[in-house]
């Protein structure tokens, strides 16, 4: 998120410009992440959200807990947000080949 101007700007050069639900604020996909909205899966296999929020799983843990840190992405914003959440929901993640 830094990279790309912090928190409050990331979000839109993240989002992807197609698929997304309407408004879809200021999506440009300038990083080449191209996020999709996939929703997320609660852990009783329900799906929900799908076209409105991207929820990506990061490496941080919490430490001393069963929560990791998620990103998420909606497109009624702009701006990426972070939390810790419990493991037992479904996200996606993002393979980077080094």
């Amino acid at each position: 998120m830094s990279f790309l101007g912090g928190d409050k700007v990331a979000g839109v050069k993240m989002k992807d410009t197609t698929l997304w639900s309407e408004p879809n604020i200021g999506a440009t996909n300038e990083s080449g992440f191209t996020a999709l909205p996939g929703g997320f899966r609660f852990q009783d296999g329900a799906f929900i959200n799908m076209g409105f929020y991207a929820l990506f799983w990061s490496s941080t843990e919490e430490s001393g807990s069963n929560n990791a840190c998620d990103l998420k992405l909606s497109c009624y914003y702009s701006f990426v947000s972070t939390s810790f959440v419990k493991k037992v929901d479904g996200f996606s993640v993002r393979c980077v080949k080094d």
